[in-house]
């Protein structure tokens, strides 16, 4: 694919499995790719190729929800800008779906493991991303991690499509993080693969009890969907220790949950970076500690030490069911001070940025 318009021709590229097709120089993809990018350079869009008319209309939406999300986060530095997009033609035809499937995007973490189970006899496929996650240059642990959730999704009973791609040098290259980027970029994939599903699911971060900014929102990834291709955001209903007792019923996601996006020394899963920490604590409230071996269950005192991230959407959820339950004080205690802590820091921070 050649991108232009964010920062000049820009060529990401993208390698799918022999007998996988994707869209050859697809309008709608290269929109999804650019959109983020284009708005953080303060530029214009031009899409050289055609571009579903519905996947116009929902840029502007999405742009709207970003740059109110920028104004609020950084009133006096705005990150995002409101661009024009303009594409050579529109279309607002679609295409038969006769033959064509559903997918779910797949990583083996709690999220997609989820998806997977929930829809596992609606689905056709499931869809890994390397260079998503897992960055391209680790080679030991791509291959660690592919042969695990290959195996995942033998279990499963699903067909697992591994796509190869340096989409994210794109956003690393103009700025936009990739916490904001993700949604966009799992989106370029979805629309990439229009020639084999018509529907793409996307596991969702957060419960809708705490619908913070990111970049795959349930506002946000519905509007990527073309005339070709409904994108949907699932299974923001369910809390990570709902999701955990689900999986904790199934082998593959035993044996093979993956929640690690540190990776120190290539290890699957550290069991020391805060998202290990967090995935461990929820496994304990879920009444599963000790059945899944790949995360090794935290000590108390790693649990209050751990220095929450963003704004610990996941670590109130944990204490709302600690709190609900009443089953495990000495946690709770472990998970309040972790928040405290956190707390007091975002208060310091927000000290200087008002100062």
């Amino acid at each position: 694919m050649c991108l232009s318009g964010a920062a000049g021709p820009t060529a990401v590229a993208f390698r799918a499995p022999s007998g996988v097709a994707l869209t050859e120089g697809d309008g709608n993809a290269t929109l999804a790719a650019t959109l983020l990018p284009a708005m953080r350079m303060g530029v214009d869009l031009t899409i050289d190729g055609p571009v579903s008319s519905r996947l116009l209309d929902g840029s502007r939406t999405i742009q709207d929800v970003f740059w109110t999300w920028d104004r609020t986060l950084r009133p006096a530095d705005a990150w995002y800008r409101r661009i024009e997009v303009t594409a050579s033609r529109t279309t607002a035809e679609p295409a038969p779906s006769l033959g064509r499937g559903t997918a779910a995007f797949f990583t083996g973490g709690v999220d997609s493991f989820y998806t997977a189970l929930v829809h596992r006899e609606a689905l056709d496929a499931l869809v890994f991303v390397h260079g998503f996650d897992v960055p391209l240059g680790e080679a030991q642990l791509r291959a660690e991690v592919s042969r695990r959730i290959g195996r995942a999704a033998e279990m499963l009973g699903l067909p697992l499509i591994e796509i190869e791609t340096d989409l994210r040098t794109l956003s690393d290259g103009t700025g936009v993080p990739w916490p904001d980027y993700h949604g966009a970029a799992l989106a370029t994939v979805a629309l990439l693969l229009a020639p084999g599903f018509s529907r793409v699911l996307v596991p969702a971060t957060h419960t809708y009890g705490h619908l913070e900014g990111l970049g795959s929102h349930p506002l946000i990834d519905p509007l990527w969907s073309t005339d070709e291709v409904t994108i949907v955001h699932d299974g923001a209903d369910a809390t990570r220790v709902d999701k955990l007792r689900a999986l904790a019923q199934d082998p593959a996601a035993r044996d093979h949950l993956r929640v690690c996006w540190e990776n120190p020394d290539g290890a699957y899963n550290c069991g020391r970076c805060e998202k290990c920490v967090r995935t461990g604590a929820a496994i304990r409230i879920a009444g599963a500690e000790g059945q899944f071996p790949t995360v090794p269950p935290p000590s108390l005192r790693d649990v209050a030490a751990t220095r929450v991230t963003g704004r610990g959407s996941e670590w109130h959820d944990l204490r709302a069911e600690l709190v609900r339950t009443g089953a495990n004080p000495r946690l709770q205690r472990a998970v309040d001070i972790a928040l405290a802590r956190h707390q007091l820091s975002r208060w310091s921070w927000t000290r200087r940025l008002v100062r």
